[in-house]
């Protein structure tokens, strides 16, 4: 009989060990996979966030480029206005020009008809006053006459000709002004071109921007459901272990023996903080407590709900003290107690390390409210007020 009562009691034994261990794995391993999706989130978080950066970067460009494509069609505007005026300007000089060819042209035939009229008529001509003078006077006065008509026919054509040469000559200053107004307009022309082909490639990169953005989004919000689901799971698990329900009440004891060197060095403290490494969280809901390899206690009754290798934390330890306040400590070297494990105050529990993602041996003091990662508090509240008079803040 009492070996019977032996055996069934071995098994329940057995049976509760198995359960325990199952349980203290599966808060692991959930742990773990939610670390892992928390900083593929952050990497992504990160990628986006340069993303939209390029994003603002490339909008402004746009709108940078737009504003000089006003510019330079409002200058191609002008320069085509200025082609047509001086298209119209030189059309004018060349209907002046035509118009003064005419009319030198004209001068001169009426002058040629004259004189040969005169001299086949028989009428006074140039010559005739000349060469038939009544008097030696009259011959004087009649070549003063001849020249005084031919110096106003000579000026009339003179002045004809320099008319049409002032009006070449405008001319040719109008055709060169539209030579260097074209020329202008074709650099402009060029240059506008190159504008709209560079908003064209800003636009097209602006796209690629939202695609990758869009994608990156779909992805966080993948790992955002991962992290929810493993949150869902672990505190499914934590509700297992209701059946310790702990009676905590008052502060927590520091974790580590005050006689302990650096034991009151924080070296990061609770909140936001710039990656001190690669894969670290810049929101840091923890105390970094600089010490190296030192013994770590139980800082109040409590129960052991996973103890074991956590991604990011290295060797991780998790206590539940009661329903709402559990302690986490993390990057330690070994462990002193196990998963299913009820443990004192002031109980040895762990020795501190340098496992996980760390910039050198620490303690990383987590205090949480209901077990999971979202619910993370700041440890500096469940202290004594003896032990935060005494902490030293390196960060």
């Amino acid at each position: 009989m009492k070996k019977k009562i032996l055996i069934s009691f071995l098994l329940i034994s057995l049976c509760f060990n198995v359960t325990m261990y199952s349980f203290a794995a599966s808060i692991k391993d959930l742990e773990q996979q939610k670390n892992d999706a928390q900083n593929q989130k952050d990497k992504l978080e990160e990628e986006k966030n340069q993303v939209k950066k390029d994003k603002s970067e490339a909008l402004k460009n746009i709108e940078q480029l737009e504003g000089q494509i006003l510019d330079s069609e409002d200058k191609l505007d002008k320069l085509n206005q200025r082609v047509k005026e001086l298209e119209t300007s030189i059309a004018t000089k060349e209907k002046e020009i035509k118009e003064a060819e005419e009319k030198q042209e004209k001068q001169e035939n009426t002058l040629e008809k004259r004189l040969i009229a005169q001299y086949k008529t028989g009428k006074v001509s140039y010559w005739s006053i000349l060469l038939n003078p009544s008097s030696f006077l009259d011959f004087f006065s009649n070549l003063h006459n001849i020249e005084k008509i031919a110096k106003i026919d000579a000026e009339l054509i003179e002045n004809i000709k320099i008319e049409k040469e002032n009006l070449e000559k405008a001319k040719e200053e109008l055709n060169n002004q539209k030579s260097e107004i074209k020329t202008a307009k074709a650099e402009a022309e060029k240059e506008n071109t190159i504008l709209k082909n560079a908003k064209a490639v800003k636009n097209s990169q602006v796209a690629k921007l939202n695609e990758e953005e869009r994608q990156l989004q779909a992805k966080i919000d993948e790992f955002n459901a991962a992290i929810k689901k493993a949150d869902a799971e672990i505190a499914k698990q934590l509700e297992a272990s209701n059946g310790y329900q702990g009676s905590f009440s008052g502060k927590l004891s520091w974790p580590i023996s005050t006689s302990s060197a650096n034991w009151n060095i924080i070296t990061s403290g609770y909140g936001k903080r710039d990656q001190p490494t690669a894969g670290a969280s810049t929101n840091h809901k923890a105390l970094d407590i600089g010490i190296r390899y030192q013994p770590l206690y139980a800082p109040a009754d409590g129960y052991v709900v996973t103890a074991g290798s956590v991604s990011g934390y290295g060797n991780f330890i998790m206590i539940k003290h009661s329903n709402t306040l559990y302690t986490c400590y993390g990057h330690l070297s070994s462990f002193e107690v196990k998963a299913g494990q009820e443990v004192k105050r002031g109980q040895r529990i762990a020795i501190s390390g340098n496992t996980g993602i760390t910039t050198g041996p620490h303690l990383h003091f987590e205090v949480r409210t209901n077990g999971t990662s979202s619910s993370k508090v700041n440890p500096l509240n469940y202290i004594s007020d003896d032990v935060y008079a005494r902490l030293i803040f390196r960060n």
